[in-house]
């Protein structure tokens, strides 16, 4: 498993407009295609896709973990955990909803 720890306390994602459209869209792609589950953790959000789309879950991982630094992302394979405190958990949530 690999953790990347938050390091900002700032609620906000940094992404351009048409960044944040085109990421958005690869996520619902990969929720259509391959979600396994999506599940409320403490602080969060854990999700999982089928061990074939793992590489895509990374992939989009980097990509979050650069534009929402106040995340942090627990990665194991096709499973993702996304926690923060306070107004970071809901969010997460609301996010990937």
């Amino acid at each position: 498993m690999e953790t990347y720890r938050a390091t900002s306390d700032v609620v906000a994602c940094t992404l351009s407009p048409d960044d944040l459209k085109e990421t958005e869209k690869a996520w619902h792609k990969l929720f259509r295609l391959s979600l396994v589950s999506r599940q409320e953790v403490a602080g969060g959000l854990r999700l999982e896709v089928h061990p074939g789309s793992a590489d895509a879950l990374r992939s989009l991982i980097d990509i979050e973990r650069d534009c929402c630094r106040w995340i942090t992302f627990e990665l194991d394979g096709p499973v993702v955990t996304m926690t923060s405190p306070g107004d970071g958990e809901a969010a997460i949530r609301e996010m990937w909803a």
